[in-house]
């Protein structure tokens, strides 16, 4: 019984998140849903950061206001990059990532502090270097982002002006990204959380079959 238990507190939250993705993908392909998946999905991102996050091992006041200041500061400049085109390039959010300030969802600070905080437990799990950490963990997020940047508009997430994300797109995403995981690295926030690197390849692979569904069957 304790080993039932204990698996399913260890698998029980990956497996979910599967299933919960698959739905959301017959929810994508199905026209007459379509519509809803895009609705609801500010809503399901904020419930599997909730899930993800009540699995950390350390919550106290030092990872409240480091995981904060990640949210705060990423909202500002995304506000800045929107506002001026000078940071990401020349993009506007839709309608897939809920209530906005500034015409910047909320929920984009949420994003930034889950691929920080996924990214860096990722790489931690294979070396303690510091610096490896940091550069691998910036690396990660920019391959990240090279996919999310082709998914973004088939879920109205948002749009760059020529379709296209500019190469100074990614050299800001690896700047910031260098930046906030030297953060979680200067504080020594623990990021060893299993359910967060599942659903970081998770929601990787689910843009992956977004992205061919588009390019190779849809069209």
């Amino acid at each position: 019984m304790n080993r039932i238990i204990k698996y399913i507190i260890n698998e029980g939250l990956p497996i979910t998140f599967i299933v919960f993705y698959c739905v959301g993908l017959v929810l994508y392909f199905s026209p007459s849903t379509h519509d809803l998946f895009i609705l609801i999905t500010p809503y399901t991102l904020v419930l599997v950061s909730a899930a993800v996050f009540s699995h950390h091992k350390e919550w106290n006041l030092k990872t409240t206001i480091v995981l904060a200041s990640i949210f705060i500061s990423s909202i500002l400049i995304e506000i800045i990059g929107v506002a001026t085109g000078k940071l990401f390039g020349v993009y506007t959010y839709g309608q897939g990532l809920g209530i906005k300030i500034v015409d910047v969802p909320v929920i984009i600070g949420l994003n930034w502090v889950f691929l920080t905080y996924a990214s860096n437990g990722i790489i931690s799990k294979y070396t303690s270097n510091n610096s490896l950490i940091i550069v691998g963990a910036g690396v990660l997020m920019v391959l990240y982002d090279i996919l999310l940047e082709k998914a973004a508009p088939l879920i109205d997430m948002w749009m760059f002006s020529n379709n296209e994300p500019p190469v100074n797109n990614y050299i800001a995403w690896f700047i910031l990204a260098l930046l906030f995981n030297w953060v979680i690295q200067k504080f020594k926030i623990k990021t060893n959380n299993r359910p967060a690197r599942w659903l970081f390849f998770i929601q990787f692979s689910f843009f992956i079959i977004l992205v061919i569904h588009h390019i190779y069957i849809q069209k």
